[in-house]
Order: structure tokens, then C-alpha cells, then sequence
């Protein structure tokens, strides 16, 4: 195993900090040209003060831990303020891919000063040591780490497709099934799909949706009446609000938001309290809980949201026409999207922890290259 010498990194790098210079908000003229800032492109503006191939390191307004990615190559004419460093490597002896990876994989937060506002200032920059192997060996290695990189970059990028995918997976289910008009009117009936199931169409009754939901008012609760260790959830517009020792409902139940995010969807059970920015819906004989969950869910109530702060008004949406089933055949409805939603989470859960596992595969791979040659 080969062992590289090192030199600080003020003595294989120009540093052209004196060359930098910020430019206010208020004073860019926008232009072609890229204005960099500690973690990149911040702006563009219509000059420039470089014209070559650099790179830059957070001086301020940046992380420097091991793989937060603090330095980053730029190229052509560009602009740089005073939150990153400029570095010219000494190509003679220094790659520019080298020097990044290194300084990306490297733990710098010992070379960071300051407590309220961290820095990495120039004297700390010139301080580190830069492992220096003969410059074909940093191009093998670079050429190598780039071929392994861009696997994993490829990978990333077919799990990012798959849980896509996955998302899409019950909107779809519930177009399937939920069929609408070409153009979507509240006078146009929403028709039901009969996916198979065994119950007649001749059974389906067309109703406007305020002949079978009654879209209740949530009620305020004061602030007072919450802490976190309350019995019961209370229910906002964004869904789970807090909680708080009083209930309002006792029961399955639907909350829709009323004002604030309008027509998000919420399911409920127990004992709750929907909040005076909700409405809420509970269980009734006419239909089925969870498929009054997943119709609301498929009719994408938001779009009747009107106002400067958007609001639903019940009005605008009782008037929807749908195709209501019987409720054996709501009840196999529901089996069935329960079953694929239940499938779908556990899918997005597993593809989240996928992503931690690229993350380390990446941090494996630049530690092997640096670590056992420094």
C-alpha cells in the first residue's frame, strides 16, 4: 500500500479571495452570468470577474462536515462574493477532481472558528493537508471513483422513479375506479367503475354529494385548552394540530379542511376535535366511512377553494353529482384500496431507507479511495 505525502493546501492552490466581491440584492443588474455564493449559484447578474476553471469553498453559510459537499468546481466567466473561497490548484501536481472529492469527504469543522457564526477563514483554508500522490495516480483514482459514483447516481435515480411510481399508484387506482367526464363539472355526475365487483349497476343511485354528506363545522378550541400531553388529537386543517383533555366527536370521521390548506384530507377516529378551520364528516348508514374517505380523496376538493385566503364553501361542492353503490359494494371498494394503500406504504417506507444506504455506499466508496494512502 502506497503512502502519500502531503503539502498544506495554501501550497498547491492560489487563493483568489482578493479578487472577490459581493454585490447587494439591490444593486445586481440580472445577466447571463452565474453570481456563486458559499454553497453555489446564488443569482445571476451581467458581469463577471473570473473566466476560468476554480473552485470554491464555503467561507461562511456552508457545512464542512465529512460528505456536506463545501467545495464545488465552477467553469467560464462568473462572479464570486465573499462567502466562498477561489482556489486555482496547482494543476502541475493538484487535479481539480482530487482536491474536491478530498476536501467533500474530509471532516473539516476543526478548521471552522466561531460559535454564532461559523467560519472557515482563510488562514484555517491554507492549513489543511492535501495527500499529493503522482498526478496519474489521482487520475486513475478519480477516474475510478467517478465510474463507481455514477452507478450509485444511477441507482438514486431509479428508486427516486420507483417512489414515484409508488405515490402515482392510488391516485391511479382511484381514477380506475372513480371514472370522471372529459371535463369535470359539479353538474357532470362522477361515475363509479364497476371493477369486478358483484353488485349490479342498476343498484347505483345518482346523488348530488349534499344528499349524502352533511360537511359539519369544526369548532375553536383556545390554546389554553391544548398541551402535548392532552388525551385527545386535535384536528387542524393540515390534519393533526395538537391535542387537548376535551373532545368534540366520538366516531369515525373525515376532517376536510375548511380554510388555510383547503380540502386536505383527513381520517379520524375515536375521540377528537375538528377545529373551527375544518369541516368534518362522521359515519352514516348511507354510506361507508372509508369510502366516503377515498371518493372525497379522488374528487380533489381543493379545486373548489376560492378566495385571496382560499376557503370551501359547502355550497360550491354539494352540488357534485356522483354514482353512489350499495354498500356491499362500498365496503369491498374499500378493502381493496386499503389493501393497496397499506402496500404502498410499506413500499415508500422501504424505499426511504434506501436513501441513507446510497448515502453511506457513496461515503464507503471516497473513504477507501483517501483513507488507507493518506
Amino acid at each position: 500500500m502506497n503512502t502519500y505525502s502531503t503539502k498544506k493546501l495554501g501550497e498547491v492552490c492560489d487563493i483568489l479571495d482578493n479578487l472577490r466581491k459581493p454585490i447587494t440584492k439591490r444593486d445586481r443588474e440580472f445577466g447571463p452570468y452565474p453570481y456563486y455564493g458559499a454553497t453555489g449559484i446564488q443569482d445571476h447578474v451581467a458581469g463577471y470577474i473570473f473566466d476560468e476553471d476554480l473552485i470554491l469553498v464555503g467561507e461562511d453559510g456552508a457545512r464542512w462536515g465529512a460528505g456536506e459537499n463545501s467545495a464545488y468546481k465552477i467553469s467560464g466567466k462568473s462572479w464570486v462574493n465573499n462567502h466562498a473561497h477561489v482556489l486555482r490548484p496547482h494543476r502541475d501536481i493538484l487535479l481539480d477532481d482530487w482536491l474536491v472529492y478530498y476536501l467533500n469527504i474530509s471532516d473539516l469543522s476543526e478548521y471552522i472558528t466561531g460559535t454564532t457564526v461559523k467560519k472557515l477563514n482563510q488562514a484555517k483554508l491554507r492549513s489543511i493537508p492535501i495527500p499529493l500522490p503522482p498526478l496519474a495516480e489521482q487520475k486513475k483514482i478519480v477516474a475510478r471513483l467517478e465510474g463507481l459514483l455514477t452507478k450509485i447516481k444511477e441507482a438514486k435515480r431509479l428508486r427516486a422513479e420507483a417512489q414515484e411510481a409508488a405515490k402515482n399508484l392510488l391516485p391511479a387506482e382511484l381514477h380506475r375506479i372513480f371514472t370522471q367526464p372529459t371535463t369535470p363539472h359539479k353538474q357532470h355526475p362522477y361515475k363509479l367503475e364497476n371493477v369486478g365487483m358483484s353488485s349490479s349497476r342498476s343498484k347505483w343511485e345518482e346523488k348530488e354529494l349534499g344528499e349524502i354528506f352533511v360537511f359539519h363545522y369544526g369548532k375553536g378550541l383556545p390554546r389554553s385548552e391544548r398541551s402535548e400531553s392532552g388525551k385527545y388529537i386535535v384536528y387542524g386543517a393540515n390534519g393533526e394540530l395538537g391535542r387537548s383533555d376535551r373532545y368534540l366527536i366520538n366516531g369515525k370521521g373525515i376532517i376536510i379542511g375548511r380554510k388555510g390548506s383547503a380540502g386536505e384530507i383527513t381520517q379520524a377516529t375515536g375521540k377528537y376535535w375538528p377545529t373551527d378551520v375544518t369541516y368534518f364528516v362522521t359515519e352514516d348508514k348511507k354510506y361507508d366511512i372509508g369510502f366516503a374517505y377515498y371518493l372525497f380523496k379522488f374528487l380533489n376538493l381543493p379545486q373548489y377553494a376560492v378566495g385571496v385566503k382560499p376557503g370551501i364553501n359547502r355550497k360550491e361542492i354539494y352540488g357534485i353529482k356522483i354514482q353512489l353503490p350499495t354498500i356491499t359494494e362500498q365496503k369491498k371498494i374499500v378493502v381493496r384500496l386499503d389493501s393497496l394503500s397499506e402496500k404502498i406504504k410499506k413500499l415508500l417506507e422501504y424505499q426511504k431507507s434506501t436513501a441513507s444506504d446510497f448515502i453511506s455506499l457513496e461515503q464507503s466508496v471516497l473513504h477507501k479511495a483517501f483513507s488507507a494512502k493518506v
